[in-house]
């Protein structure tokens, strides 16, 4: 038989029936109260800052509107129960919680103090000796909204809420999205530019259903060149200096070949979507895990077993004959070190760099089984982080934003950048307003890769990718008449199918 938190918390109604502000409010500070009476600290100051921040957390994790019908009548049946259970009377002023911002819960709580703790603790000893459904709600309060949680999910049996559970708002500072024509570039050269698919400018404040103690501020993406200072100071990327320098080269190889052949001297750069995980180079994903971890509070055993993985880590380069396995990390420090922490920005005393060491630290959370002992799913960070205009396109799509850089060249700064100590230069341009394969815009260079990849093990697509975005030469194409025909016929093919809008 399903317990009532079975109907307001299963199948993706977690948010939507546990109501709106007004009704997260009135369950706020008895849930807080609640858990502070039975955790073993009640009557003790520690008690009444676990009543407050339970209260807090609550409050923040379950504002929401319902959605379906079901999610409506199951909210007025958890409206009938809160009658009969008598819990809102226990504190007058808890049905004006709902009208209280956020920042102000705290302070309610606070206020509240041990003397409402007091007047709860009857009334949570009374229905819960009494049974029935408002003690199983009770319980269910409890146990089923609990933080912290990894909600397992499957191919075959999802979980809808897994990728959904964070929060976050933009911050503004970017420029409009400028709609751009592909014609209007004619004699100008494309070419790809590897691009991780992070946002920049949101504020990520929790994960999981956690409240972050430091929210992040996302800070890279394609939407590096459309921050509004970078526009003005024609910053259009950063990355490590190695690879800037390998940016600006290929920059200056192409232009020269575009000058060569009658074209403008400009290049229109395409960040191309990476692999998944791309973002797990950058110091983004650590901030929000570390916080995860210092919220779980797990045994040093646990911790131990933890940075013994990441030393143990293997990275493999090279392919056939040349292909070497190296443990760069067998000197990390351990992520609850202070040490560990620095290391991961600095790279100090590991055998290869600080981007590496994230990745690793990364993927070993991102395992299934840490998921569960950290008490959080992976796809709610990742989901956190990535770009709402890139979440779920695919590796080698190129459209989101287009840069320019012209004949005077591409330059190189010190970065601001929490990640890359490097800024280059160029200038956003806009957007085509679609995601689309990086071969459309390379009708004629895309074929003669796969046919030189031919017969290879291996995604012959992946290959073309990579030499077109590693090669030196040879790796733009001049914008003429046949790119952009094939540009917009892939766009009314795509239409055709109800693809596109």
């Amino acid at each position: 038989m399903a317990s009532p938190l079975d109907y307001l918390m299963g199948l993706g109604e977690t948010g939507a029936t546990l109501g709106t502000g007004a009704i997260s409010g009135l369950l706020g500070m008895p849930y807080g109260l609640y858990k502070g009476v039975t955790s073993g600290k009640y009557g003790t100051p520690q008690g009444v800052k676990i009543a407050e921040q339970e209260a807090a957390n609550f409050m923040a994790r379950n504002t929401y509107q319902p959605r379906t019908a079901q999610g409506q009548e199951n909210l007025q049946q958890l409206a009938g129960l809160l009658e009969s259970s008598k819990l809102p009377p226990v504190i007058p002023e808890a049905a004006l919680l709902g009208q209280i911002p956020r920042q102000a819960y705290a302070a309610q709580a606070e206020r509240a103090g041990m003397a409402a703790e007091r007047a709860l603790e009857p009334v949570v000893q009374r229905t819960m000796q009494r049974g029935g459904l408002p003690a199983q709600l009770m319980q269910d309060l409890t146990q089923g909204s609990r933080s912290q949680v990894y909600r397992p999910s499957t191919p075959l049996k999802v979980d809808p809420t897994v990728g959904k559970r964070f929060e976050r708002e933009f911050m503004g500072g970017l420029a409009e999205k400028t709609p751009l024509n592909i014609e209007d570039y004619q004699g100008a050269s494309v070419m790809l530019m590897p691009w991780d698919s992070s946002s920049r400018n949101y504020k990520i404040t929790s994960i999981s259903d956690e409240l972050l103690p430091q929210p992040i501020i996302t800070h890279g993406g394609q939407d590096y060149a459309r921050d509004l200072s970078h526009i003005e100071q024609g910053i259009a990327g950063a990355s490590g200096l190695d690879i800037a320098k390998r940016i600006r080269d290929r920059d200056a190889i192409a232009r020269m070949e575009n000058i060569n052949a009658g074209g403008t001297g400009e290049i229109l750069h395409l960040p191309v979507t990476m692999g998944a995980g791309a973002e797990n180079f950058s110091v983004m994903p650590v901030e929000g895990l570390l916080q995860i971890a210092d919220l779980a509070k797990l045994p040093k055993s646990i911790i131990k077993e933890f940075d013994d993985s990441v030393r143990n880590f293997k990275i493999a380069k090279g392919v056939g004959a040349d292909r070497k396995v190296t443990q760069p990390f067998k000197n990390f420090k351990g992520i609850m070190s202070e040490e560990g922490r620095v290391q991961m920005y600095s790279g100090e005393g590991i055998d290869s760099t600080a981007g590496e060491l994230r990745k690793a630290i990364t993927d070993r959370f991102y395992m299934k089984g840490n998921q569960e002992r950290f008490g959080f799913n992976a796809e709610d960070l990742q989901n956190a982080i990535i770009d709402p205009s890139l979440l779920g396109v695919p590796k080698g799509y190129v459209g989101n934003t287009a840069i320019l850089t012209t004949p005077e060249g591409m330059h190189l700064r010190p970065s601001m950048n929490r990640t890359y100590n490097t800024d280059f230069t160029g200038q956003y341009q806009g957007t085509f307003g679609q995601s689309v394969p990086a071969e459309v815009l390379f009708p004629r260079l895309f074929p003669q890769l796969e046919q030189e990849f031919a017969g290879k093990s291996g995604s012959i697509r992946n290959m073309a990718l990579g030499a077109l975005e590693k090669r030196k030469e040879g790796v733009s194409e001049m914008i003429d008449q046949q790119v952009i025909d094939n540009y917009y016929k892939y766009l009314a093919d795509q239409r055709a199918k109800g693809l596109l809008e």
